[in-house]
C-alpha cells in the first residue's frame, strides 16, 4: 500500500480535516522516518503506516480510535537503535567511576585523587584489565560495547554468553597472564584472576528474570543465581577472593530498579562469597506507567475492554492487560516490544478471537508456551 493512501485511510478513520491531515502527517511522518519504520519486529516489506491502519481497525468507534492515536502520539516511548547505542556508550564511564571508588577505598584516598596519583592510575588500569564483561542475553549488545571501547578493553575480556565453559575460562586466564606481564612491574606475582565480573543486559521491566525468590520452592532463581551456581567455585582460582559481581542494564523501569536492588540485597546476605553492585545507564521515570491510577480513564478503559485473556501463557501468567507483572509500560524497543509493555501495543489474538487484538508493534517471543 502506498504511504499517501494509507495516511488518507488513517485520516478517514480519525475524521481529520484538511488542517488536521497536514499537521498530523508532518509530525507522524517525522517519527516514522526516524524511528517507527525501523522496528525490527516487522516482517519484510511491512511499514508502520500499514500496521497503524490495521491496528486502528480493531477499535469499535471513532472515540476509541482517537484515544488510541493520542496514546501513540503523546505517551508511547520508542527507543531507537541510535538511542540504545547511546545508552551502551554510557556503560563504560559508569563502570570506570565505580572502579575509581574501589581504588580510592583500597588506597585510602579521596576519589578526586585517583585522577592525580600515578599509583591510583596504575591500580585502575590493572583493575580494568581484570574485569570480565559477560552478556546475559542476545539483547545485551555486548558486541557494540566492545567496539565502542576498542583500545580500552581487549577481546579476551568480553564473553557473549553467561554459560562459560571450563576451556573458555582457561583461555581467558591465559590471555590475562599475557596482559599482566605488560601492566605489572617485573617480579610482581601475577595472579591470573579476575577482580570483577560485569553481567550486562539491555533492558529490565520487572527484574524477575534477573533474580527472584520462588516462594513455592523456597529457592532463588534467575540469571544471577545461575551464574553464581556455575562460578562460585572459581573464587581463589579464576576469580579473586574479593571478586565483585556487578550487574549493569542499559535501560530499566523504575519498578525493576527497585525490585532488583531489594532482591540483590537479600540475595547477597545468603550468598556472601561475591561482592555485589548494580548500575543502569538510564532508568525510566515512573510517571510514564499506565495503570488504574493513570490520569487517562479513556485509555485504561480501552486497554481493559479490548483485552483477550487467551494471549496470556504459562510464562506471563494471567491478567496481563498492563503487561507482564502489570508493569504498565508504554515502551517499544527497536528490536522488540517487551511483554512488560501494555498488551494493546504488542498482543495478537487468534483469528477467531472475540475481542481480537491486533498489534501495532508485533512482539517476537523468547519463550515458547509449548513444552
Amino acid at each position: 500500500m502506498k504511504q499517501e493512501t494509507a495516511f488518507n485511510l488513517i485520516g478517514d478513520k480519525l475524521s481529520w480535516t484538511d488542517a488536521d491531515y497536514a499537521k498530523e502527517f508532518r509530525e507522524l511522518q517525522l517519527m516514522i522516518d526516524h524511528k517507527y519504520d525501523n522496528y525490527q519486529g516487522y516482517q519484510p516489506g511491512t511499514r508502520f503506516h500499514v500496521a497503524m491502519l490495521n491496528w486502528l481497525s480493531q477499535f469499535k468507534d471513532e472515540a476509541e480510535r482517537l484515544t488510541a492515536y493520542r496514546f501513540v502520539k503523546a505517551r508511547m516511548v520508542f527507543v531507537s537503535q541510535r538511542e540504545m547505542h547511546h545508552l551502551i556508550g554510557l556503560m563504560m564511564p559508569t563502570i570506570d567511576r565505580l572502579a575509581r571508588k574501589r581504588v580510592a577505598r583500597q588506597l585510602d584516598i579521596p576519589l578526586h585523587e585517583t585522577y592525580l596519583k600515578p599509583q591510583a592510575e596504575e591500580r585502575l588500569e590493572l583493575l580494568r584489565r581484570r574485569t570480565l564483561f559477560v552478556g546475559l542475553s542476545d539483547g545485551s549488545r555486548i558486541d557494540v560495547f566492545r567496539r565502542y571501547n576498542e583500545g580500552k578493553i581487549s577481546n579476551e575480556q568480553v564473553v557473549a554468553f553467561s554459560e562459560i565453559t571450563d576451556s573458555k575460562w582457561d583461555d581467558l586466564q591465559k590471555e590475562l597472564v599475557k596482559s599482566l606481564g605488560k601492566l605489572e612491574p617485573v617480579g610482581t606475582p601475577r595472579q591470573a584472576w579476575f577482580e570483577a565480573i560485569c553481567l550486562v543486559d539491555d533492558f529490565s521491566g520487572s527484574g524477575s528474570s534477573l533474580l527472584r525468590f520462588d516462594t513455592e520452592v523456597s529457592k532463588w532463581k534467575g540469571k544471577v543465581k545461575k551464574f553464581y551456581d556455575a562460578n562460585v567455585d572459581r573464587i581463589d582460582g579464576a576469580l579473586a577472593p574479593d571478586c565483585v559481581l556487578h550487574i549493569h542494564h542499559h535501560l530499566a523501569s523504575d519498578q525493576a530498579r527497585r525490585q532488583i536492588t531489594e532482591d540483590l540485597r537479600r540475595f547477597a546476605i545468603q550468598h556472601p562469597k561475591f561482592i555485589y553492585s548494580l548500575s543502569f545507564s538510564h532508568v525510566l521515570s515512573p510517571d510514564i506507567v499506565i495503570d488504574d491510577q493513570c490520569d487517562d480513564e479513556d485509555l485504561t478503559a480501552l486497554i481493559r475492554r479490548l483485552y483477550d485473556k487467551d494471549i496470556a501463557d504459562d510464562h506471563t501468567g494471567p491478567d496481563i492487560w498492563y503487561g507482564y507483572k502489570q508493569c504498565g509500560l508504554p515502551l517499544v524497543l527497536e528490536h522488540n516490544t517487551p511483554n512488560n509493555s501494555i498488551a494493546l501495543l504488542w498482543a495478537e489474538s487468534k483469528p477467531d478471537a472475540v475481542p481480537r487484538m491486533k498489534p501495532l508493534f508485533a512482539r517476537r517471543k523468547r519463550h515458547s508456551s509449548n513444552g
